[in-house]
């Protein structure tokens, strides 16, 4: 097999949602006070993404982990991406998830649609509850950054790696394979560098192409 292994965004891409962080504050009402203002600080340059994430995670401090999975059970998958997945998975490829997102999807994606491995930050927990404190496994836009160890994981070389992502954050993993795929792209950059633009929202277009590409 040319590709064996298939590196996948989370938020946005695999699921309908944007970002976990953001998902969690409008189901719980927070997103207009001051959950608004740390993104728009980072974004401004003004804190760094690991004092952004901190502050998100204060305002759980206290809160049954168990209330958080639960409002992402409510999170739906893109338009055909279960069964493009589970095609592709049978096929005899390798699925990775890599997310700046929380654990909630992350752990959702490995146990539901098979993955073989899924990597994401996490909100710390203690007897149940949140301590507050939040675990950065990945920092923004340094997705590269886990692929090294990911790749030899799985014996794989980058050139037999397929990425597929929606952002600007999916940027490192399209340069860092062999074959990468925008899918519903919101970034102009990652629209530009990618060897495959998929404009609709149907996710079947992605198998579609992974298909044909494997079998050249």
């Amino acid at each position: 097999m040319k590709y064996k292994l298939i590196v996948f965004d989370i938020d946005g891409t695999i699921t309908r949602h944007i970002s976990s962080w953001r998902y969690i504050h409008e189901k719980l009402q927070l997103w207009t006070n001051r959950a608004f203002r740390y993104q728009e600080d980072f974004f401004a340059g003004k804190i760094s993404y690991r004092k952004f994430c901190e502050l998100d995670a204060a305002h759980w401090k206290g809160m049954k982990i168990s209330r958080l999975r639960s409002i992402f059970k409510d999170v739906r998958y893109s338009h055909n991406a279960v069964r493009s997945i589970a095609r592709l998975k049978k096929s005899g490829f390798k699925l990775v998830a890599v997310s700046t997102g929380l654990q909630f999807m992350a752990d959702r994606v490995r146990k539901e649609l098979k993955f073989d491995y899924a990597i994401s930050n996490r909100l710390s927990s203690r007897s149940g509850k949140l301590t507050g404190s939040v675990k950065i496994n990945l920092e923004h836009g340094a997705k590269h950054t886990v692929l090294a160890g990911i790749y030899r994981k799985f014996g794989v070389k980058p050139r037999e790696v397929i990425s597929v992502g929606d952002s600007e954050g999916d940027i490192p993993l399209a340069k860092n394979s062999g074959y990468s795929i925008a899918f519903n792209s919101s970034s102009p950059d990652l629209s530009k560098i990618v060897d495959y633009n998929c404009k609709s929202k149907d996710f079947d277009e992605v198998y579609k192409n992974i298909v044909y590409i494997s079998n050249e």
